[in-house]
């Protein structure tokens, strides 16, 4: 066993400077026989991976962060406990300031308060500043450790440490830490030996450096890369002949014994605690069968039993307080008009639909299972998709309601195959022309895969162009798959128990919200819960559609509208679906023709059967068969007839696959769960040999033929892992039902829903307009007299905005719309350039536009309400 323990180590989450994963780090220490390592990148993103992976391969995580202090010298600090990692969460957050990356440097006030159970490094050189020491430095040094000494909480804690690296210049860094020693004796600190450990082998210096480079010349950031590759991860016998100090090495695993206390909490459920629960769990229910007896004069028991169950389900994981924090979320929406919807499994909730609104599970056969059950390692999401515009109000209502306890997640970027061949390219100094050549070539199917292997095997890379730049191969290959920058998540709101900086450090985004440095996968491993507020454009196209019905006085409740309307089914089974929400690719349009939906469970089957895997294994096509009759329906049991009838004996749903499990093996709903997960992975895992062994044996204890038993597992296997969530593939039938039928009933407010709403779909704007205009609804150009900032409807037909014209911004466009506002129409040309000043080439694309056109007809100097009126006459 090798007792010398790295305690400077920067892993590939100090984005563009270190050269590993957190996984390849421990399989490193490992096999060099260390039982301990830290991890200390500038920031916590990496640290729950890296603790997981650590405690799996029996090796002692250790967590810190290297930070900026307030005369420009950097510390590094070390956790000792999960009340000490809350603490190093605050300080990094205080270095993190208004921004995501360390900006800050620490003052003394900061580390008096909060150094509380960290282990202080310090002494150290920054190397990223190219800096040197001199002997002004050294008495910065022996000063600045005098005033750590004075503000720590743990002042016994604080250790100097020593360095060598081997620099060429005259034995440098051999000096600097002995100067480092002799300080230490001097104020009667400890020493210990680190390496700054970058890159885990020698001859990934080139690895390091490249991405000096990218920060260089991509980011344009003034840094300087390590001076030489000894920053590797050295065996503790390298250590020794580097730094001859016993007790400087030994002090390695004195540290890590101070920090063998610290464990973060994996692989337990952490519910946000919001009120006292006993008393949300009361208010919960109330809440739920109020709504419920709103829906029913006389509820159906079977909704009361499934309501009760459900409640059960949700008080037992601690969530009654969450479930009523989303209603208020979604009223909050309500109230102000913002549309929105459920999706993924929670649509298949009683107790979601009560709350939030939705399809009605029990009316479409959806399974709270799938949502909630008692194995679920995790704790459940609600996905809310609201309005695109508007979802940033929902997002802040959300923060200011709670904001010690909710942050943004955060989202980590990983280099992929061209991105790392072209910045790598950059950086290693070819032309831009050059790189241009060399990344075109490769496909965008490289996605995930390694580059060498691709080289290797895919014939059309075979004579490519980048195959004979061994070394750019090399390089990318390295960078591919390692995390090269960290954003915020497009929706995602983590919610914690107590104070969220206990959890994360959390900084701000460029919009202004605080967003934290766990992503989704983080929070999944601590049992954090993760609520996503999601942006959906089709929600956007609606309210505006309506808005326009609005200026029409007509009122339209689609929330309220019956899911058998004759005239949107006979819409979709024309196949004119362009710009209905999940129908409108040419593939969908496609199937619509076969498919002829004419009920609101056609919908759902045509959401969950066109995708990939479906279209592949021919799913498609032999449903579509047994849907028209041209085939019979193959059910392989009785038992399973109540469950595969709808979809004519194909499995179409995960649902399906619970159901079965359930019903025909016996297992419970939790172990259904696993085993449709372990379908959709690795079938070859011991978990899913296990499941396997289990689905045998409760279907012989049910009476269940082997032969039979086997045939059904296999039937199961083969559609398991192309299965689709009914829940979510319900509720999104939802949106296409209320899209379809704006536009069989109200075509012209449904196309200027689309066109102001923004890229809603796959078409651009001359497309839907062209729809239109085919369908008999008129098309009038931008004219300065009439036209408005987005399309407008005018009489039966639609107005193109001014900013539509080439060159015609909306600040130019405001400019037009505020002049005629306030000297009302433009009677000619000459009064339009008189009036507006503007650019040749914005007034000569006006005019080859037609907006300039027929000025002189009086009609335009009447009040636009009453040349409208005429217009439509």
């Amino acid at each position: 066993m090798d007792r010398f323990v790295h305690l400077e180590v920067h892993s590939a989450f100090s984005f563009l400077w270190g050269t590993f994963t957190p996984e390849d780090l421990v399989e490193s220490v490992r096999s060099l026989g260390q039982r301990a390592v830290a991890l200390t990148d500038y920031g916590l993103h990496g640290a729950p991976r890296f603790y997981k992976a650590a405690e799996s391969a029996g090796i002692q995580p250790i967590v810190g962060a290297r930070l900026s202090i307030w005369d420009g010298s950097l510390i590094t600090l070390l956790a000792t406990s999960f009340d000490a990692y809350g603490n190093l969460c605050r300080l990094i957050s205080i270095a993190l300031g208004d921004s995501m990356a360390p900006r800050v440097s620490l003052t003394k006030q900061d580390l008096k308060h909060w150094s509380k159970g960290l282990v202080c490094l310090a002494a150290e050189r920054e190397f990223r500043t190219g800096r040197r020491r001199t002997r002004k430095n050294r008495d910065a040094v022996r000063f600045n450790l005098k005033e750590l000494k004075e503000v720590l909480h743990h002042p016994e804690w604080l250790f100097v440490t020593l360095h060598n690296h081997e620099a060429a210049e005259g034995g440098e860094d051999r000096a600097v830490f002995e100067e480092n020693v002799s300080i230490a004796a001097e104020l009667g600190l400890p020493i210990v030996a680190t390496n700054l450990v970058t890159f885990l082998k020698p001859e990934d210096y080139l690895i390091h450096q490249t991405l000096v480079g990218i920060q260089r010349g991509h980011h344009h950031r003034d840094i300087h890369p390590l001076p030489n590759d000894r920053f590797f991860l050295a065996s503790g016998k390298e250590m020794a002949r580097r730094i001859p100090y016993a007790q400087a090495l030994a002090n390695t695993a004195f540290i890590a014994d101070l920090c063998r206390s610290f464990s973060l909490p994996v692989g337990r459920l952490h519910p946000p605690t919001l009120q006292e629960s006993r008393e949300a769990s009361k208010k919960l229910a109330v809440v739920c069968f109020k709504e419920l007896g709103k829906l029913h004069r006389s509820v159906p028991a079977v909704y009361l039993k499934q309501l009760d169950q459900e409640l059960a389900s949700i008080n037992r994981i601690n969530l009654a307080d969450f479930f009523l924090l989303v209603r208020r979320v979604v009223n909050f929406a309500r109230s102000g008009g913002i549309r929105h919807s459920v999706r993924g499994s929670a649509a298949g909730s009683l107790a979601v639909y009560l709350l939030l609104g939705g399809v009605d599970p029990m009316a479409h056969g959806l399974l709270f299972e799938r949502f909630i059950n008692e194995g679920r390692g995790d704790l459940p999401d609600i996905d809310v998709d609201f309005d695109s515009e508007r979802r940033d109000e929902v997002i802040h209502y959300l923060m200011d309601l709670l904001p010690r306890q909710t942050t943004m997640v955060a989202t980590i970027h990983s280099f992929r195959v061209r991105s790392a061949v072209r910045l790598a390219a950059r950086a290693l100094g070819y032309p831009l022309h050059e790189i241009k050549r060399l990344s075109t070539c490769l496909p965008w199917s490289l996605r995930g895969r390694d580059l060498l292997e691709a080289l290797e095997n895919l014939p059309e890379l075979q004579d490519a162009p980048i195959s004979k730049e061994t070394r750019l191969i090399e390089v990318a290959a390295n960078l591919t798959g390692l995390p090269s920058q960290a954003s915020v998540h497009l929706g995602g709101v983590l919610i914690t128990p107590g104070e969220v900086k206990d959890w994360t450090p959390v900084g701000i985004s460029p919009k202004g919200l605080p967003v934290g440095q766990l992503d989704k996968d983080d929070a999944e491993a601590l049992g954090l819960l993760k609520l996503d507020l999601l942006g959906l454009r089709m929600h956007t196209a609606i309210r505006k559609s309506l808005e326009v019905l609005e200026e029409k006085g007509i009122a339209l409740e689609l929330e309220r509208l019956p899911l058998d309307d004759r005239r949107t089914y006979a819409l979709l089974q024309s196949t004119e679906s362009l710009g209905v929400f999940q129908l409108e690719s040419p593939g969908q349009r496609g199937l619509l023709g076969h498919l002829l939906p004419r009920r609101f469970s056609d919908l759902i089957a045509q959401i969950s059967l066109f995708r990939p895997g479906p279209v592949e294994g021919d799913m498609v096509q032999v449903y579509v068969r047994r849907r028209n009759k041209e085939e019979p329906a193959q059910i392989p049991h009785p038992d399973l007839l109540p469950i595969l009838e709808e979809t004519y004996g194909v499995i179409v749903f995960q649902e399906q696959v619970l159901r079965i499990a359930h019903v025909f093996a016996g297992l419970s709903y939790a172990e259904a769960d696993a085993f449709r997960r372990a379908m959709t992975k690795d079938r070859r895992s011991k978990k899913m040999v296990r499941l396997r062994s289990r689905f045998v044996e409760g279907a012989l204890a049910r009476g269940h033929s082997l032969s039979m038993i086997e045939d059904v597992f296999e039937k199961v296997a083969a559609f398991a892992a192309y299965g689709f969530c009914k829940a979510h593939a319900a509720s999104f039938a939802h949106i296409t039902y209320q899209s379809a039928f704006l536009k069989a009933h109200h075509p012209q407010a449904f196309y200027l829903g689309l066109l102001n709403a923004g890229h809603v779909g796959s078409y651009p704007p001359s497309t839907i307009l062209n729809e239109a205009r085919r369908r008999g609804i008129p098309i009038f150009p931008p004219h300065v007299n009439a036209s408005s900032l987005e399309y407008e409807a005018e009489g039966s037909g639609i107005r193109a905005p001014l900013v539509v014209v080439n060159g015609v911004g909306p600040a130019v466009a405001r400019r037009i719309l505020a002049e005629r506002k306030r000297r009302g129409a433009f009677r000619d040309e000459t009064d339009f350039l008189t009036r507006l000043p503007l650019p040749d080439s914005i007034v000569e694309a006006l005019t080859l536009a037609g907006a300039l056109e027929a000025l002189e007809d009086t009609e335009w100097h009447l009040a636009p309400e009453v040349w409208r009126s005429a217009s439509q006459a």
